[in-house]
Order: structure tokens, then C-alpha cells, then sequence
């Protein structure tokens, strides 16, 4: 009974560990000439059903399959069941593979004995399924300005998926591929890098397999100032804004005159969170008003004000002018008819103080060229200012004597007890006479020059002495604006008329 266990046991040994040298390949055209079945590559789905032909021309004693190196049936060992019940061995000697599993992928041997033949044949089972895709890294992935960084996807199915990158969901070039693990390098040159960064695998298979980090942009502090110069006078109550833009957070400090402001019940400050832009990409990053309060200006309070802010990255600041001054004046459309030498011209400013002159200039600009390359000397004019109520002054000026048909650019500024104020605008008109021009607009707004900020640069007085006639007027709210400005139309009409 011993040698019997024994001899089964031998059998079974040998079934479990069939030895290659079992599977003769030598004659491949000799091996597949004995069978009426040819060999096969099926590809085929997840949970399919395949079957794998196995005949001869004449009829066989047993036959038995294997996967690779496992052995799976033996039509001489029925008691011996396959690795799972999804194979099937049938009477023909072909085999069924059920209910398809990545895993069933392989090449499976079909070896039949007949009385007179020993052969094996060769099939194939490729088993597709759609992508799978990860990242590395994978999650939030902070980093500054400047750096350079590699994303590296790795990605599996059946057949080998092709790999594309999108950043923001816009297509990027391939960097390096190998087999199914690719890398891409990003060097961030801009805030406009942040966002998800992803791996896009495809085999048409299924649906695409996507997997992706999400890029977070650190950067240094941006300022921005709502207003650069804040008018102001002594006894008022003001505030100074500044808006500052980071990741990470940045912290804050005000300066006056270099030195940092000391913050309590004269001077108070307070932070608003003003959020995001694009919640979606750019929650990291904070946006926040900053606003510095001075309760009751005194005179030692005006000058310069320096808003500075830092985070880990870097910092950056930038200044704001509080200023008694009075505000620049901007010049408004004349209203009225002008003729071949003389030209009204209308301005008005605000100032929170009394306003004492005006100085204006003007010059000529030659008509064959009006591109400003050709330049001529300032002619300055200092025009007494009159009082008014309240703190708008609508002023109109006749210039007289001026060259016909020609064109000529101008522009003013307003002085009261705490200094001069900017610069306005530069403007041009043109005087009417034989010569067609251009209807120039005492609206036109042109840029300064670099070399045009200080006056006293280019201004050449004159000696001769140019008679004008002057009207001003004053108004404390805006609901006077429409008087004001009949009252401006009939005054100049009146100048003209008398001079």
C-alpha cells in the first residue's frame, strides 16, 4: 500500500513540476504540421470567456495545460483540479479561460500525446484593460519663483498607454518616456505656472486614466496703492490703504519718513481679507487691505508714508504721499468760441487749504510736425488766484496773442501754504486763421516727458508782458456744477466780447 501512496505521490509531483525538457519547441513546423488547430493570440476584455484549440489529425491518449510555468489540467488526473474554477479542460482537449483577469495573460502550451505522436503548441492570451496612472509627487507641492522640479508618471494596462501632460488642462510637451514611467521637468518662471499639473493615460481602452499634483506658486509680496498721494488738511480724519498680495501670508509695517509708525490712539491700523481672484487655483494665496488711520492730521503727520511687507519669499513696499497740497488740476472742454490769436482756457483743482496763484505754461509746437520731436521753450505765466468758498476751484484763462493757425500744448499747477501741486496733464489746441488745423480738444491728455516734471528745467520767461482777462469761480458741493459752469460761459463770452 506504501508503494502505491508512494507512486502516486511521484505522479503528482511530476504533474505540479512538469520539467521543460517535457515540452519539446526543437521543430516548431514539425509540432504544428501534426495539429489541425494553429496558433493563437487572442486579445480580449476583462470577464470575457476565451477558448484555446488544441486537435490533432488523429485521436489522443491525453492532453495537458500550462500557463507560463504552472501547470493547469491533465486530462489524465481529473481529480486534480485547476488553480481556479474559472478554466475548464474540455473533451477536444481545447481550453476555456472565463471571467478574464488581468492575470490570464500569457502564453499557454497545449501538449497532446497520440498512440503515435508527442506534440505541443504554443497560444497567447492578452487580456486588456484600461489605464491606471499615479504620480510622484502626488498632492500640494509648494515651491517659489524660479524653481525646477520633475513630475514623473507611471502608468499600467494592457495594451502600454500613451502619456500626455496638462497644466490647467492645457496640453504640454513630452519631456522623457520610458516604457510606461515618464518624467517631465517644469521650471516655474510665473504665478501663472500655479495649478494641477496632471498625467493623461490613454490605450482605448475603457476611459483615460488621470492622476496629478497641485501646484502652489510661492512668491514674494506684491503692493498695490489704491491712491499714491491722499489730500488732506490739518484736523481731518484720513486713511492711508495699502493691498498686499502673497503666499505665504506677508506681514505688514508702516513707515514715516523711515521710521516705523507708532500705532495707538492717535494712529490705529486694521487688516481686511479681501479673498481671491480664482478661488479654484489660487486659494493659497491671500489678499489683504491694510489701512492706516490718522484720527486728527497734524502738521508733523504729512509727508511720506512707506507700506512694506514681507513673507518668507522676499519683500517689497511702496509709498504713499499725505499731503495738504492741492490736488492737480485738470482742464475742462471750453465752452467757448475762439478766434485766431487768443484761447480761453478753463481748469479746475480741489484744495482742502485757500489756493494763492496758479502757474501756467504753454508753447508753441510747430505745425509741420506734431509728434513732439521738435521742441520750443516754455513761456511760464503766474496767475493770482481769488477766493472762494469752499474747496473747488473752477478757473478760465484768455491767452492772447498767439500765432494763428498754429498749435500749442499747456499745462498748470496750483500753490497754497503747503506747497505746489503736481504737475496736470499736458494739453494742446489749436488757434484758428487761414490754415485748416485739427480741432484739438483742451480734453487731449498726453504723457510727460521725463524732462518735463521740473518747470524750471526748460521755462524761459518772457519780458513782454501778455494781456489777459481772468474769471473765477468757486463752489463748495457738485450740485452747483451746472451754475457754476453757465456762470463760467457767460463770463467768457463777456471777455471776448470786450477785448
Amino acid at each position: 500500500m506504501c508503494s502505491i501512496d508512494l507512486l502516486i505521490s511521484l505522479l503528482l509531483i511530476g504533474l505540479l513540476h512538469p520539467s521543460k525538457a517535457e515540452l519539446n519547441f526543437n521543430n516548431d513546423l514539425e509540432n504544428n504540421q501534426k495539429f489541425k488547430s494553429v496558433p493563437t493570440t487572442i486579445k480580449s476584455y476583462e470577464n470575457d470567456t476565451v477558448l484555446l484549440p488544441c486537435h490533432l489529425d488523429t485521436p489522443f491518449r491525453y492532453v495537458r495545460w500550462h500557463r507560463d510555468d504552472q501547470p493547469l489540467v491533465d486530462s489524465r488526473h481529473p481529480e486534480i483540479l485547476p488553480p481556479n474554477e474559472r478554466i475548464v479542460l474540455w473533451g477536444n482537449g481545447s481550453l476555456q479561460v472565463s471571467n478574464l483577469k488581468a492575470e490570464d495573460t500569457g502564453d499557454y502550451y497545449c501538449e497532446i500525446m497520440s498512440s503515435s505522436n508527442h506534440a505541443v503548441q504554443v497560444h497567447a492570451i492578452e487580456v486588456q484593460y484600461e489605464p491606471s496612472v499615479v504620480t510622484e509627487p502626488s498632492g500640494i507641492l509648494e515651491l517659489p519663483i524660479g524653481a525646477i522640479f520633475e513630475v514623473i508618471c507611471m502608468a499600467k494596462g494592457v495594451p502600454q498607454p500613451s502619456i500626455s501632460w496638462r497644466l490647467n488642462g492645457n496640453t504640454v510637451d513630452q519631456y522623457s518616456n520610458s516604457g510606461n514611467r515618464q518624467s517631465h521637468i517644469f521650471e516655474i518662471k510665473s504665478r501663472s505656472m500655479a495649478g494641477l499639473i496632471e498625467c493623461l493615460a490613454t490605450n482605448e481602452v475603457g476611459q483615460p486614466a488621470v492622476a496629478g499634483v497641485q501646484l502652489q506658486v510661492l512668491f514674494a509680496p506684491e503692493v498695490t496703492l489704491p491712491q499714491s498721494v491722499v489730500y488732506t488738511r490739518v484736523g481731518d480724519r484720513t486713511h492711508l490703504e495699502c493691498i498686499v498680495e502673497a503666499a505665504p501670508l506677508a506681514t505688514l509695517q508702516w513707515f514715516h519718513h523711515g521710521v516705523p509708525v507708532a500705532i495707538g490712539a492717535h494712529i490705529s491700523s486694521q487688516e481686511t481679507e479681501l479673498g481671491v481672484v480664482n478661488q479654484a487655483l489660487d486659494s493659497y494665496v491671500s489678499l489683504v487691505k491694510h489701512v492706516l488711520t490718522v484720527k486728527k492730521v497734524r502738521e508733523s503727520d504729512m509727508g511720506q508714508y512707506e507700506c512694506r511687507a514681507s513673507n518668507s519669499i522676499g519683500f517689497k513696499s511702496a509709498t504713499v504721499e499725505l499731503t495738504g497740497r492741492p490736488m492737480p488740476c485738470v482742464f475742462k472742454i471750453n465752452p467757448g468760441t475762439q478766434s485766431s490769436t487768443s484761447h480761453v482756457l478753463v481748469w479746475q483743482t480741489e484744495s482742502m487749504l485757500p489756493i494763492m496763484e496758479f502757474k501756467l505754461k504753454f508753447r508753441q509746437i510747430p505745425s509741420a510736425n506734431i509728434t513732439r520731436t521738435i521742441r520750443t521753450n516754455w513761456t511760464e505765466l503766474t496767475i493770482p488766484a481769488q477766493v472762494t468758498i469752499g474747496p473747488i476751484y473752477i478757473t478760465s484763462y484768455t491767452l492772447h496773442g498767439l500765432q494763428p493757425a498754429s498749435l500749442f500744448e499747456v499745462s498748470v499747477l496750483a500753490r497754497n501754504s503747503f506747497g505746489w501741486s503736481d504737475n496736470s496733464k499736458i494739453v494742446r489746441f489749436a488757434t484758428g486763421g487761414e490754415v485748416e488745423l485739427p480741432n484739438y480738444s483742451t480734453e487731449s491728455e498726453l504723457q510727460y516727458d521725463a524732462t518735463e516734471e521740473v518747470f524750471d528745467n526748460e521755462i524761459t520767461q518772457r519780458s513782454q508782458i501778455f494781456t489777459a482777462s481772468m474769471t473765477h469761480n468757486g463752489a463748495t458741493t457738485c450740485e452747483y456744477s451746472g451754475f457754476i459752469y453757465l456762470a463760467i460761459f457767460i463770463q467768457i463770452c463777456l471777455n471776448m466780447r470786450y477785448t
